[in-house]
């Protein structure tokens, strides 16, 4: 096996311990899944430990709050405890929860900021549709008067807190909720039965290595079993939550990492070692059933989906690890905005804090399985102390927070939608037509800056 950089391997025997710990035992990449499956509604992963019981934490001090501010949220599970439970905190507070469409919210929010009128008090704000609020004004600031969101900085990682900044990175438009860290999902006795790593800790090193990633690869498919579903898969692998562009603007993936992940996603092709299906499609979760997919990449919402998928005869083969090749990104996330013309923001804010930033209210959410971004939550024996019994009574959650720490800075922009429309033909190109990686790449990025130069201009003007 080829020696990882010291760096790497500082990074992964860090993760080790945690890893160890966790353990129970020993085509073009399709664009339609879900922008994140970890929606406020529990399903983080099964919670069916028992830990020892522990002080649960102080409740926050009771305040003289009163008045009715309305919510919008795309998910009917995500609030019901925690709306009830402040409420009775606050028995003078009314808090009224509209559910609609993911699409159809966002979009009315949108038109209730241009026209300045109607829309919640408080909006469930989904990370993949940030990109259309972060250039405009519409959502209050959270880090002025009268909210000093910065107090609670330090409560959330680096690339949680930034990447809810507005473009100009001045403004918090959205206090931090969730961030599920990406994850790899693996058959441990596939693993173990072909001579490769199957203990979490050892496997993520172990696929650190390219070379080592190839083989499990190769060895497989000789036996009719992948470990992609798309012969680009390692582009976004290996970068994963590097966003096109940084806080500054300036394009980000024309690198050598990105070089390295084509270079390995055309031998894939060549080779054909991927399943050419979609986990989100009825043929790839039937490869998850029969034991013809034996991972799945997935944000760590994605242990009640293989659950799901692979069916209760798989129990007790499934764990989990960090990425391949050394990654870490984030897979998903939300936040909860105010907006501008709300006419109760006092109230709005204190139901946003209560709920994101403080104990009290954390532990609700930890208990219906959520991934907290909010980093006191990871100490609670309700999220450090859970084992899920289908992947091996693996203790998961120290392992995703353990990832979450470590997941890079990435940042949406309204320039997004435009260099998508560029970047997915031009990778296709390369593979259909087997391309030099690295020139292919300076051309996608020219044609994306000449794409977007007014517009980019536009936004760094606005910023002076």
């Amino acid at each position: 096996m080829r020696k990882t950089s010291i760096f790497l391997f500082v990074l992964l025997f860090a993760l080790s311990a945690v890893l160890s710990a966790c353990s129970g035992g020993s085509g073009t990449t399709p664009t339609n899944a879900p922008a994140n499956n970890n929606t406020g509604g529990g399903e983080q992963g099964s919670n069916n430990s028992e830990p020892e019981p522990e002080p649960e934490p102080e409740p926050e001090p009771v305040k003289d709050l009163k008045g009715e501010i309305e919510l919008w949220s795309f998910n009917p599970d995500s609030f019901p405890e925690s709306v009830e439970a402040f409420q009775n905190k606050y028995p003078n507070v009314k808090i009224n929860v509209v559910v609609m469409n993911i699409v159809e919210m966002h979009e009315k929010v949108l038109t209730a900021i241009a026209t300045g009128s109607g829309g919640p008090d408080v909006l469930f704000l989904e990370g993949g549709y940030f990109r259309q609020f972060n250039a405009i004004e519409g959502l209050e600031d959270l880090l002025q008067e009268p909210y000093n969101a910065g107090q609670y900085q330090e409560h959330f990682t680096d690339a949680n807190w930034n990447r809810w900044m507005s473009v100009d990175g001045k403004r918090l438009i959205g206090m931090p909720w969730d961030m599920p860290p990406a994850v790899t999902y693996y058959r441990q006795d596939i693993m173990e039965e072909n001579g490769f790593p199957s203990d979490p800790a050892e496997l993520m090193q172990y696929m650190a290595d390219p070379d080592n990633f190839m083989n499990i690869a190769r060895t497989l498919k000789n036996k009719d079993i992948y470990i992609l579903e798309w012969r680009d898969q390692p582009v976004s692998l290996m970068n994963n939550g590097i966003s096109f562009f940084d806080k500054d603007l300036n394009y980000r993936r024309n690198t050598d990492s990105f070089v390295k992940g084509l270079d390995i996603s055309k031998q894939i092709a060549q080779e054909e070692l991927y399943l050419r299906q979609s986990i989100w499609s009825e043929e790839g979760q039937q490869a998850v059933k029969n034991g013809k997919l034996a991972f799945v990449f997935a944000g760590s919402w994605g242990a009640p989906l293989v659950q799901e998928w692979a069916g209760e005869e798989q129990s007790g083969k499934w764990r989990v690890t960090g990425l391949p090749f050394g990654s870490y990104g984030g897979n998903g996330g939300s936040v909860l905005s105010i907006l501008s013309q709300s006419k109760n923001k006092e109230l709005a804010w204190e139901f946003v804090k209560w709920n994101l930033a403080t104990d009290e209210g954390q532990l609700i959410w930890t208990k219906k399985g959520m991934m907290p971004g909010y980093k006191p939550a990871w100490e609670f024996p309700e999220f450090k102390n859970v084992k899920n019994p289908y992947l091996g009574n693996q203790n998961t959650n120290q392992l995703y927070a353990a990832l979450l720490d470590k997941v890079p800075p990435s940042f949406a922009t309204p320039l997004d939608p435009i260099a998508d429309e560029i970047w997915g033909p031009g990778i296709a190109d390369v593979m259909e037509k087997n391309l030099d990686s690295q020139a292919a790449l300076q051309k996608i990025e020219d044609d994306i800056m000449a794409a977007v130069a007014v517009e980019r201009q536009k936004l760094l003007d606005a910023r002076n």
